[in-house]
């Protein structure tokens, strides 16, 4: 069984992989996100068809690629339940408002972007599809704030857990030295 000082240490680290490789994941889809959100669409006039296309072929990946992003939320899961399982204050703090970060991220994953990609998919309507492409860039680049937010919050309470790990350490010394 690991110290829970070294529990802390392993929650933080799964937690951070699962927020990497979600970074990762909405990286790959900023290449066609940006020229939705912030070009000018007469300067880019492909922009639009090679969004369709990325997101179309996206949708239609075999099913066992979709399933990735689940096993990388279970990593998440088990960072957040270790966290959580220690029950100290500052883990309530930090863990719980880093889950609600990812429930947030979650929720507009599911409310923005999987009906966004079933109209681009669907749909003939071509301001309906371009409306569809910029909810899901927006979503995207609302989801990767949220991934931020739980990096900075894991990262702020590792850095908490050290500084007060070393003063309960330089504590410990001071008494035994005075015995």
């Amino acid at each position: 069984m690991l110290a829970p000082e070294q529990m802390q240490t392993v929650k933080v680290a799964l937690i951070l992989c699962s927020c990497f490789f979600a970074y990762g994941t909405y990286w790959s889809d900023w290449a066609f996100d940006y020229y939705l959100l912030w070009a000018n669409h007469t300067d880019h006039p492909d922009s639009i068809s090679r969004a369709v296309t990325y997101y179309t072929t996206q949708s239609q990946a075999p099913n066992i690629l979709k399933y990735i992003p689940f096993a990388n939320l279970m990593i998440a899961a088990v960072g957040f339940s270790a966290g959580l399982a220690h029950m100290t204050e500052a883990n309530i703090l930090f863990d719980g408002a880093s889950l609600v970060l990812m429930l947030f991220g979650l929720s507009t994953h599911a409310t923005s972007v999987r009906p966004g990609l079933e109209v681009v998919v669907n749909s003939k309507d071509e301001s309906e599809v371009l409306a569809s492409l910029k909810n899901i860039a927006a979503a995207h680049f609302i989801i990767v704030l949220a991934v931020t937010g739980i990096i900075g919050l894991q990262i702020a309470h590792y850095f908490v857990m050290k500084k007060s790990e070393k003063a309960e350490k330089a504590e410990r010394t001071n008494t035994k030295k005075t015995k």
